[in-house]
C-alpha cells in the first residue's frame, strides 16, 4: 500500500490556523464587520489587525481550496467509477455545513464547498489543459469583477456621497451573543449567512473554485509528494514573497490607516480588502512552497501539525465549537469583551490545543469522529 504523503496533511493542518485567525473577529469582535473600527484603535490592536490583514486575510481559504480540490483526486484515482462516491461526499458536506451555519457558525464554508465540489466533477475526466485553461479564465473573470466593484464603490462614494452607505451593517446576531438564548441565535445567524454567503461566494467563491481546479491539476502530477523539485519550489517561494509580500502589506497598511482615520471610507476599505484579495494567490504560493520545503528537509519541525490535517472536518467543526462556547452568553460571555489583539492570540491557543488533542485521539483511533462518519457514508460496501 502506498504511504500516505505527509505534505497535504501538514498544509492543511497549517490552514485551519489561518481560517480561524480570520473568523474569530466575526466570532468574537462583530458579526458582520470583525475587526474594524474601534476593533482597530490603539498600537496593540492596530497591529493585530496588520498582522491578520496582511499574512492571513484570503490566504489561508485559498490554500484550504486548493487542497480540497487536491484530495479530490485521492476519491476519484482515475476511476470514473467513483465518482458517485464524491458526489455522496459533497451532499454529505452540504447538510454538515447546514447544520453547521444554523447552529455553530454563520461564516460557514463547509456548505459552499460541498455545491462547488458538485461542479467539480464536471472537469475530474478533462485534459489538464483544459483545465489549466479554465482556472486562468475563472481567476481572471473574479479578480476583474471584485475589481470593477471596488473602483465603482469608491466612483459612488467620490460623486455621489450622499447615496453612498457609510453606516457599519446591524446585525441582530450581535445582540442576541450579548444578551440571548441559543435559540435566539439560529434565526439571527441563519439572516446573516443568508447574506454572507451571497457575497461571499462573488468575493470568494470564483477564486475558490480556481483553487479547486488548480489543486486538481496538481495532483495528478502529484505535487505535494516527496521528492519534490527543489529548485522549481524556491522559485515558488520566492516569487509568492516578493511579488505577494509587498502588496499585501500595501494593501493591509491602507486598510489599517482608513479604519483608524477619523472618517473611514468604505470605497477604500474595499478597494484594499479586494486588491488583498486578487494578489492573495501569491502569498498562499508562498505557505505551499515553504511547508513543502520544510516536510522536505526538516520534516521533524511540522510533522505534529499533520494529525489536525488529517481529520481537519473534525479539528474545524471543533473550532467553532470552542468559539460559540467562550464568546456566547449562554457560554463564557465573551463576546465583546476582549481586544483584536487578545482573539488572535486565543485563535493560535485554540489552534495549538486542538492540534493537541488531534494527535492524542489519532493515537487511539484511526479517523477523526466525522472523517469517520463521512466515510461510513460515502463509502459503498465491500
Amino acid at each position: 500500500m502506498k504511504q500516505r504523503d505527509i505534505a497535504p496533511d501538514v498544509l492543511r493542518g497549517f490552514a485551519l490556523l489561518g481560517i480561524l485567525v480570520v473568523n474569530i473577529q466575526f466570532m468574537g469582535l462583530s458579526s458582520s464587520e470583525g475587526a474594524r473600527g474601534e476593533w482597530t484603535l490603539g498600537f496593540a490592536n492596530g497591529s493585530a489587525t496588520f498582522v491578520i490583514a496582511s499574512l492571513f486575510a484570503g490566504k489561508f481559504y485559498l490554500l484550504f481550496s486548493f487542497l480540497f480540490g487536491y484530495s479530490s483526486n485521492y476519491i476519484i484515482r482515475g476511476e470514473r467509477s467513483n465518482r458517485s462516491r464524491w458526489i455522496k461526499r459533497c451532499f454529505v458536506l452540504m447538510a454538515l455545513g447546514a447544520l453547521h451555519f444554523t447552529f455553530l457558525w454563520h461564516g460557514d464554508i463547509i456548505f459552499v464547498y460541498g455545491a462547488f465540489g458538485l461542479l467539480l466533477t464536471l472537469f475530474f475526466f478533462r485534459k489538464d489543459r483544459t483545465i489549466k485553461i479554465w482556472t486562468r479564465i475563472v481567476y481572471i473573470f473574479s479578480s476583474t469583477l471584485i475589481l470593477l466593484v471596488g473602483i465603482s464603490v469608491f466612483l459612488a462614494e467620490k460623486y455621489f456621497p450622499e447615496e453612498s452607505l457609510q453606516a457599519p451593517m446591524e446585525t441582530k446576531l450581535d445582540s442576541v451573543l450579548l444578551d440571548g438564548s441559543f435559540i435566539d441565535a439560529i434565526p439571527a445567524r441563519l439572516e446573516l449567512w443568508v447574506y454572507g454567503v451571497s457575497t461571499g461566494v462573488f468575493l470568494q467563491g470564483g477564486m475558490a473554485f480556481a483553487a479547486f481546479l488548480l489543486g486538481l491539476r496538481l495532483a495528478r502530477a502529484n505535487f505535494l509528494s516527496s521528492p519534490i523539485d527543489t529548485k522549481h519550489n524556491n522559485k515558488l517561494i520566492k516569487t509568492g514573497l516578493f511579488l505577494g509580500a509587498p502588496i499585501q502589506i500595501i494593501a493591509a497598511a491602507l486598510l489599517l490607516q482608513n479604519e483608524q482615520s477619523p472618517e473611514p471610507s468604505e470605497a477604500i476599505y474595499l478597494i484594499s480588502l479586494f486588491g488583498s484579495f486578487v494578489a492573495a494567490p501569491l502569498m498562499s504560493m508562498f505557505y505551499i512552497g515553504v511547508i513543502r520545503k520544510l516536510v522536505e528537509e526538516k520534516p521533524q519541525l511540522v510533522e505534529w501539525m499533520k494529525p489536525a490535517g488529517k481529520m481537519s472536518l473534525t479539528i474545524y467543526i471543533s473550532q467553532s465549537v470552542l468559539t460559540a462556547w467562550i464568546f456566547s452568553s449562554w457560554g463564557l460571555g465573551l463576546f465583546q469583551e476582549l481586544q483584536t489583539w487578545q482573539v488572535l492570540i486565543l485563535a493560535f491557543g485554540i489552534w495549538l490545543f486542538l492540534a493537541n488533542l488531534a494527535t492524542i485521539w489519532l493515537n487511539r483511533f484511526k479517523q477523526g469522529p466525522l472523517e469517520s462518519l463521512m466515510g461510513s457514508v460515502t463509502r459503498g460496501k465491500s
